[in-house]
């Protein structure tokens, strides 16, 4: 595995524990959970795409995505 590669995982995996780290923090029992919902739901959304997006780039920088161009 190269270097961007693991770079890519790193970030990937970091995302995820954002995620994390935001659910646990804004648990449905938080005193602001319906103040900030909306806005958290949209971080996690946008947090996991993101990580879909790594997959993405990951699995073409692997050769195992190969795809025509758009």
């Amino acid at each position: 595995m190269d270097d961007d590669t693991q770079e890519l995982i790193a970030i990937q995996e970091e995302l995820e524990r954002l995620g994390d780290r935001l659910r646990k923090i804004f648990r449905s029992t938080h005193p602001q959970f319906d103040s900030v919902f909306e806005d958290v739901g949209a971080a996690g959304y946008y947090m996991r795409e993101a990580g879909y997006r790594l997959e993405s780039v990951l699995k073409t920088v692997q050769g195992d995505g190969e795809s025509e161009p758009e």
